[in-house]
């Protein structure tokens, strides 16, 4: 594994911003519910809804604040004094003006990596995540550009509040499915706001089917498989809504049965947010909650085992999904495989499994690191018997 460079403590310095914001999020609270390390799968009690607040302080121009998305709980405040912007930013655009967008990107919590003036992937994927979520824009209409109307939006006085308070009384993240975005809150002050691409979706906005080869290092206990097996399955690309919490994390570049994720913390069987290569604007993983690559590096920094997670679905309010819903797609034969081992030519056809997922309560298997191998030695055989269990694989 190659060893990658980390960015100690980025996001530090932006915490006295966010705090600073934080104190008008914390006024306009109008019902808090406690968090933390209550919850899991879907089950968790139903909250008061939360209303469109709106502070009486007057605002420093004649403009009134206004509600970007009530349901986001975005607001801006018109502010007097701005800089124009006088040309259209894009990829490979360099200049003080770029430096000044990703400086005010970082103020509000957006990642967009170094204030280096120079507008590469990282800048553009923090403006689709603006764009979605303060712009209310659609996340097929998001340019990852910065128009002038764009650059002076950006330059108002923002505050974005959670969908699920806690008046400051504990630490969460919200994933929102169709906008792909994803907001760390601690004591409900966003400390990292940042664009996502979760499960694959097909021509019908419904979970996309895949059937791949994959190899398992461990069981669907944990245990560790030596050598591991390889073989031919079929899932589905699903990220479901729900109330979770953060269960386990593992550091580095872990090697999946569906390929490789970066500092995975997982928190719906084998479903994890980590860190991805690609982040595309739009749904594009097996499941997993993909983080550009440049945030993954500290995301573990900024939450803790135990912390809530809660995803919305765009059908669904997190706590209304079922437990059954809140499921992760689980791995079965694929019907049409066959396989042959490295060490003859007989030919096994993969019986389909017959085991229900086992219930959402049931512990995650432990993250285990380890160098899989893509072939085995086995004894001739011919038909390979039904299995007894269902494995969840990790979801890229």
């Amino acid at each position: 594994m190659n060893a990658r460079p980390r960015h100690q403590n980025k996001f530090a310095r932006w915490l006295p911003v966010a705090a600073a914001g934080g104190l008008l999020a914390a006024v306009l609270v109008a019902g808090a519910i406690t968090g933390g390390s209550s919850g899991g799968g879907g089950g968790a009690a139903s909250v008061p809804a939360i209303t469109n607040s709106i502070t009486d302080a007057a605002p420093l121009v004649t403009d009134p604040i206004v509600t970007i998305s009530p349901e986001n709980q975005v607001e801006t405040e018109v502010v007097a004094t701005k800089v124009a912007l006088d040309r259209l930013l894009g990829d490979g655009v360099a200049g003080d003006d770029v430096a000044r967008v990703q400086q005010r990107l970082h103020e509000l919590a957006f990642d967009p990596g170094p204030v280096d003036g120079i507008y590469g992937l990282m800048t553009k994927q923090a403006v689709w995540a603006f764009e979605k979520l303060v712009m209310g824009v659609s996340r097929e209409d998001a340019t990852g550009k910065v128009t002038p109307e764009l650059w002076d939006r950006m330059q108002d006085s923002i505050t974005i509040k959670p969908r699920r308070p806690t008046a400051g009384l504990a630490n969460h993240t919200e994933v929102y499915l169709p906008e792909q975005v994803l907001i760390v809150f601690n004591a409900d002050v966003p400390v990292l706001v940042s664009h996502i691409s979760t499960g694959q979706l097909d021509q019908n906005g419904e979970p996309r089917e895949y059937c791949e080869t994959a190899t398992y290092d461990t069981d669907e206990y944990g245990q560790t498989l030596d050598p591991p097996v390889t073989k031919a399955v079929c899932a589905e690309s699903k990220t479901p809504g729900g109330v979770f919490t953060y269960s386990r994390m593992v550091q580095g570049k872990r090697v999946s049965p569906l390929g490789g994720m970066y500092d995975p913390v997982y928190f719906n069987y084998g479903i994890a947010v980590h860190g991805a290569l690609e982040v595309p604007n739009k749904p594009q993983s097996h499941g997993c909650v993909r983080l550009p690559l440049h945030i993954s590096e500290d995301f573990q920094s900024l939450i803790r085992i135990g912390e809530r997670i809660l995803v919305w679905n765009g059908e669904k309010e997190p706590e209304d999904v079922t437990e059954r819903e809140s499921l992760p797609s689980f791995d079965r034969p694929d019907p049409n495989a066959t396989t042959t081992t490295t060490s003859t030519t007989t030919t096994t056809t993969v019986a389909p499994e017959t085991t229900v997922p086992p219930p959402v309560t049931q512990a995650p298997p432990p993250a285990t690191i380890t160098t899989t191998s893509t072939s085995t030695s086995v004894a001739p055989t011919t038909t390979q018997a039904p299995s007894t269990t269902v494995k969840p694989s990790d979801g890229l």
